[in-house]
């Protein structure tokens, strides 16, 4: 089955997964003349086989998983499934921090084969175990599958609901109660509760393994590649992404050596359309750059979000200029690898800010940039820098587009912090007056010929009138959501990164 120096130690490993799924009626074998011509797709599997270490970076074990070539199945059933939501958690990294909460972490042991199989699927037996004239009827989901991520996801959060916890309806994966709020995304579990509910979270957890095989984790350093810091003497917790930024560094060979850029994007950078052709490769290259750091984009690195979206305008013909705006990119990554967002409860008066900024037709095509930042107890939860998708003709235009976003996750945000009795609202700052005037008169006096400006600022201005947001003016040096607008010039952008929270953890791994 391998030819490989660990060829033993990798057989044995599949072994023990083979005898696993035995073991859970994962499958049944059927003969191949049973099978009718209707039914006839029967999916091969593969072994996927991985190294895994423990926390100090030891080969801990040698580790085999059986899949199935969910790529080649034809079904009508709905495969949808919720995907981390990471502003969700931090948000929920902000409130353990200010309220001291215990942080404990599961692992699923083969989360996917706890949910039954709803449709007839067949499959080969796997490398290595092939029996002629017979194959396997799946009884239960296996990774690979196209629906097994729905189905796992329906079964834990049907057990979570049957233990008492009821489901945030605008958060996937998240339900909650009076004593725990639960977390998941597919197999990593994080429960949330006080110290002082400790008797009713080891009831809790005591029902759950009732349920599932789960593997309790010492200590919540790490989910999903972030790693989690904290100092609770003094409230603090911190989310950073050294790790995989040091991944990025040796996938694309960058050169740390030398002296690396102190901004990702270059203040005076003109990303214009590459008039020419790019290679496959060449543009191949370059997706795959944007793609990797706009996941840190998106999970702890906003300093860079506005960098990524500019940048991400040109994946389908990069030219040499964006291509060496990428590599800047990567090298600023690079050089602040150690930059985290921060939470403290040290000062909980000011819970939650909320920033709404715009960059009147700043784009080649005329377009206008726009961005929100959401900070709670100082640290940044949601954030985006991105270019409008249609031309305004004036910056009250674009700041009123700005600002419907903004108001709609502001909403959102009321709506799951309601769900979880925690009870914290903020105006939206703005730094444009005439735009705040527009929607806090009586009348309205913005007059557009652009049909969906005109129905934004009617909508804004029902939910000022109503009290359903508040808006109020910020004078554009308090604008931190300025850097997810604009490119920043070296001592401006190292504000901006302050007013983010972002701080170097070096010392404290």
């Amino acid at each position: 089955m391998l030819s490989h120096p660990y060829a033993s130690q990798w057989r044995q490993a599949a072994q023990v997964e083979f005898d696993e799924l035995w073991k859970r009626q994962t499958f049944v074998p059927v003969a191949l003349a049973d099978i009718s011509q209707e039914q006839r797709q029967i999916l091969p599997l593969l072994w996927v086989f991985k190294y895994k270490f423990d926390t100090d970076g030891y080969l801990e074990k040698f580790k085999a998983r059986t899949c199935v070539r969910g790529d080649l199945q034809n079904t009508s059933q709905d495969t949808y499934a919720a995907t981390l939501a990471f502003r969700t958690f931090r948000a929920l990294m902000a409130i353990t921090a200010a309220y001291d909460l215990e942080i404990v972490q599961l692992d699923a042991i083969n989360a996917f084969l706890n949910a039954p199989i709803d449709e007839e699927i067949f499959i080969q037996y796997p490398e290595g175990y092939k029996r002629p004239g017979q194959a396997l009827r799946l009884l239960r989901a296996l990774y690979g599958l196209r629906q097994s991520p729905l189905l796992w996801y329906k079964d834990l959060t049907a057990t979570l609901k049957e233990l008492g916890l009821v489901e945030v309806p605008d958060a996937n994966c998240l339900l909650t109660n009076h004593y725990l709020t639960v977390f998941f995304y597919v197999d990593d579990i994080i429960i949330l509760y006080y110290s002082k509910d400790s008797e009713y979270f080891e009831s809790f957890l005591q029902r759950l393994q009732q349920r599932y095989r789960l593997r309790r984790l010492q200590r919540a350093n790490w989910f999903l590649g972030i790693r989690i810091i904290r100092d609770r003497a003094t409230r603090r917790l911190w989310l950073c992404q050294d790790s995989y930024i040091d991944k990025l560094i040796s996938k694309f060979d960058i050169n740390c050596a030398r002296r690396l850029p102190s901004t990702p994007l270059a203040a005076d950078a003109i990303l214009q359309p590459y008039e020419g052709q790019a290679g496959q490769q060449e543009t191949y290259g370059y997706q795959q750059k944007i793609g990797s750091t706009n996941f840190a984009a998106i999970a702890t690195r906003p300093d860079v979000s506005k960098a990524c979206s500019d940048l991400s305008q040109f994946l389908q013909n990069p030219g040499p200029i964006h291509m060496t705006a990428a590599d800047r990119l990567l090298a600023y990554l690079a050089g602040t690898k150690y930059l985290a967002i921060e939470y403290s409860g040290q000062d909980i008066r000011i819970a939650l800010e909320c920033y709404s900024d715009a960059a009147f037709a700043d784009n080649p095509d005329r377009r206008s940039s726009d961005g929100f930042l959401f900070l709670l107890y100082g640290g940044p939860i949601d954030w985006k820098a991105s270019r409008q998708t249609t031309v305004t003709t004036s910056s009250t235009e674009a700041e009123l587009l700005a600002l419907s976003q903004a108001a709609k996750q502001a909403i959102q945000w009321q709506r799951i912090f309601l769900d979880l009795d925690f009870h914290s609202k903020s105006p939206i700052l703005c730094d444009n007056q005439q735009t705040i005037r527009l929607l806090a008169k009586d009348s309205p006096q913005l007059n557009t010929r652009l049909r969906h400006v005109d129905i934004h600022n009617h909508w804004l201005r029902q939910e000022v009138q109503d009290g359903r947001i508040s808006i109020e003016w910020t004078p554009t040096a308090s604008m931190k959501a300025d850097g997810l607008t604009k490119a920043l010039p070296g001592q401006k952008f190292m504000k901006f990164v302050e007013q983010l929270h972002l701080v170097d953890i070096q010392d404290r791994l």
